[in-house]
């Protein structure tokens, strides 16, 4: 399981605007959950985490596949209307998940 982490500023009350243009469409059969949190002190950054049911080599084969780069490109073209900056951007592998004990 991988999943990609972005934190961005968006513009002041952009934030409905933005989570329609984050969307994907069409959505990624590997995309398998997706969290967006706004923080609780300052809602204009919004933090976004993808998860991808796949391994590290089948997330860059999946990077090179034409549609998925036109897709994401313009994905990523309808956001940035929406966003006065990237704060942070990462891809990670799941190394461990914990439960609370039963």
């Amino acid at each position: 399981m991988m999943f990609a982490v972005t934190v961005r500023r968006i513009k002041p009350g952009a934030y409905e605007a933005f989570r329609q243009a984050w969307e994907p469409d069409p959505w990624p059969p590997q995309l398998q959950r997706v969290l967006v949190a706004r923080n609780d002190q300052d809602q204009d950054q919004v933090l976004t985490v993808s998860f991808f049911d796949l391994q590290p080599a089948e997330l860059e084969a999946a990077r090179d596949d034409p549609s998925i780069l036109g897709a994401e490109g313009e994905r990523l073209q309808r956001i940035a209307e929406h966003v006065d900056s990237v704060v942070f951007k990462g891809v990670f592998e799941v190394a461990e998940e914990l439960e609370p004990p039963h």
